[in-house]
């Protein structure tokens, strides 16, 4: 069984599924976070064919195909998972295409985000799916300190902590509704029993003093 956790950040995704895996791939922009992960999964005895992460983008507009993820271990994925990594997308359509791409036929394609809500500086200007054109800084960045796991990565030192300041300024998108979510994931060709749930009780993000309260869904959908 083999995962795709894209946007890895430190790996919170991996952990709580990699048990169940054969192989893990994390793919993330940041550096920092890809050491960090990568540190974890060998303190865990976990060999590279195992579990292992690369810097690199998947949903570059301008690069259709990376060299660098053609080889077979980068295609035919079961489940292809990003965790808290969807709302600092440019291009969530794109996204959903290139991760659906990745998928073998059947495979499925979850993602863990936000409902709408107001925007991180403190005013709405949210539309659509919830999403704003305002603070778009290309690319993705992400991690911010997403309750628990913020926690369980609180050692993984300076780098992965300065990663985490800057991807609050890399907020593109305010959230997302069941419609919204199902659209992308029907015109991205996962849209096979679709699923949406709202999580639990939601999570606490950002910095102490601007601590924020986000309410999280999952959705799945299968690939056609």
């Amino acid at each position: 069984f083999k995962l795709l956790d894209y946007a890895c950040g430190t790996g919170t995704i991996t952990k709580a599924l990699s048990e169940h895996c054969t192989r893990v791939i994390g793919i993330d922009v940041s550096q920092g976070m890809v050491g960090a992960y990568n540190t974890t999964a060998s303190n865990q005895g976990l060999s590279e064919d195992e579990v292992h992460a690369y810097v690199g983008d998947l949903i570059d507009p301008k690069v259709e195909k990376p060299e660098q993820f053609q080889g077979e271990e980068f295609w035919e994925f079961d489940l292809a998972v990003v965790g808290l990594g969807f709302h600092h997308f440019e291009d969530v359509g794109l996204a959903a295409r290139r991760l659906g791409e990745r998928l073998k036929r059947g495979g499925v394609l979850v993602v863990l985000d936000f409902l709408p809500h107001g925007d991180v500086h403190g005013h709405d200007h949210s539309h659509g799916g919830g999403h704003s054109h305002g603070h778009g800084h290309g690319g993705h960045g992400h991690g911010h300190g997403h309750g628990e796991a913020a926690k369980e990565d609180a050692g993984k030192g300076k780098e992965a902590e300065k990663e985490e300041t800057k991807v609050t300024e890399t907020v593109v998108h305010m959230g997302f509704s069941k419609e919204a979510v199902q659209k992308l994931f029907e015109q991205a060709g996962v849209g096979l029993e679709f699923g949406y749930k709202v999580l639990g009780k939601g999570v606490v993000i950002g910095p102490e003093e601007k601590r924020m309260k986000r309410e999280v869904f999952i959705a799945r959908g299968v690939k056609a």
